[in-house]
């Protein structure tokens, strides 16, 4: 399912983000301290001082911000951060609905790619009076790329992944030549690179980024920024900056670094170890790796290796970043796929079965191997995933 984004249907998917983003519900029972391991949980069990601050910054996620408090830069994707993230509970995926855009200047796709001014975000609610950038869609010189939000569950236990780790998994030569070339993409701040963990790209290294990121680029608020260059640090309303308190931000990193990891389903059926073992034979775990380890040598089960590879067709056209051009994503984890469809980086996959059809690019001997399996080995395979 090819997503095609033009001027109408970029109005039309503002609108139905607006109406997403401020009437989504508020989860009920946000004083009660949920069980660990839950969906929108603890990843373990807390007392005292921790227990509150989980507490204190779940409440932060889930604020609705008002321009009192600085909402917009004017511009913005939404009003909270669980207006995108609440699938299946709090601090979750989100749905076609709540996809933002992403657009800039690739020559009509034969190169360079270019930023446009203000950068590549187009926000989905510009009040009318904003000068932006829209008068140039419809050139076709200019490419649009949607984005899924992501899931929140489990970036603790991502974030505690050694950068060696993840760095380790690389094969930048093809040593093992099975077409597959995978990077750790590296971000430079304050003249060192880091390793990105996080974002379709991998563009951003730590939790604590994330979190003053998406604040400043899809709230509209003001953070502090640490000295590290991800978050937003003034703007021109009336409310004075930082708007989001250190107090604030300290609570909703606390909440998120210890939201627990999505847990497998625990079927016992032959169909889905059946499915376990064939995920491995065709080649999916190569770039979905089971299992890394943390930096207490435990493991993480996310199924991903964390690396940058293509998995776009040919002559694909979509933003590009230093160290991450058109058509290279991160590889997703897909510890609890079931509950974040639909899937790829737009949204493009309305199922599993369309997700591993739509990877191109390294992945497409993969695909091809999934495809030439007889039709009970690929249902095994989906079945697999479907417990993940």
């Amino acid at each position: 399912m090819k997503t095609t984004l033009n001027y109408k249907s970029l109005i039309a998917l503002g609108a139905s983000a607006l109406c997403a983003a401020f009437l989504a519900p508020a989860p009920s029972g946000l004083g009660v301290f949920p069980p660990v391991g839950s969906p929108g949980g603890p990843s373990r069990p807390m007392v005292g001082a921790e227990r509150q601050q989980w507490l204190r910054g779940r409440e932060v996620y889930d604020r609705d911000f008002h321009l009192s408090d600085g909402l917009g830069l004017p511009e913005m994707n939404a009003d909270s951060c669980r207006a995108c993230h609440q699938d299946p509970a709090i601090g979750g995926a989100g749905g076609l609905e709540l996809n933002v855009s992403r657009f800039g200047d690739d020559n009509g796709g034969a190169g360079p790619f270019v930023n446009l001014p203000g950068g590549q975000g187009l926000s989905k609610l510009f009040p009318p009076f904003t000068e932006g950038r829209e008068e140039h869609v419809g050139d076709p010189n200019y490419v649009y790329e949607q984005r899924q939000p992501p899931t929140t569950f489990g970036m603790g236990a991502i974030n505690s992944i050694p950068e060696a780790v993840i760095v380790a998994g690389q094969d930048l030569t093809d040593t093992n030549m099975d077409g597959i070339f995978g990077y750790a993409r590296m971000i430079n701040v304050n003249g060192l690179d880091e390793v990105g963990r996080f974002g379709w790209k991998a563009q951003v290294p730590e939790i604590t980024d994330f979190a003053r990121d998406a604040m400043g680029n899809e709230c509209g608020m003001t953070t502090t920024d640490g000295g590290r260059g991800f978050a937003v640090l003034s703007d021109s309303d009336a409310v004075s900056d930082p708007e989001l308190s250190q107090g604030d931000l300290d609570d909703i990193v606390f909440f998120m670094k210890n939201l627990a990891t999505p847990q497998r389903g625990g079927s016992t059926s032959p169909e889905v170890g059946m499915g376990e073992t064939l995920f491995s034979s065709v080649g999916c775990a190569i770039c979905h790796t089971p299992t890394l380890l943390d930096d207490q040598g435990a493991d993480v089960n996310l199924y991903s290796n964390l690396l940058v590879h293509n998995v776009m067709p040919a002559g694909f056209r979509g933003m590009s970043e230093p160290g991450a051009p058109a058509g290279f994503f991160r590889t997703p984890p897909l510890w609890g796929i079931v509950d974040t469809a639909p899937y790829m980086h737009d949204g493009r996959a309305e199922d599993l079965r369309q997700a591993i059809e739509a990877h191109d690019g390294e992945a497409m001997a993969v695909t091809a191997a999934y495809l030439a399996l007889p039709m009970v080995d690929q249902e095994a395979i989906l079945r697999f995933l479907e417990d993940l």
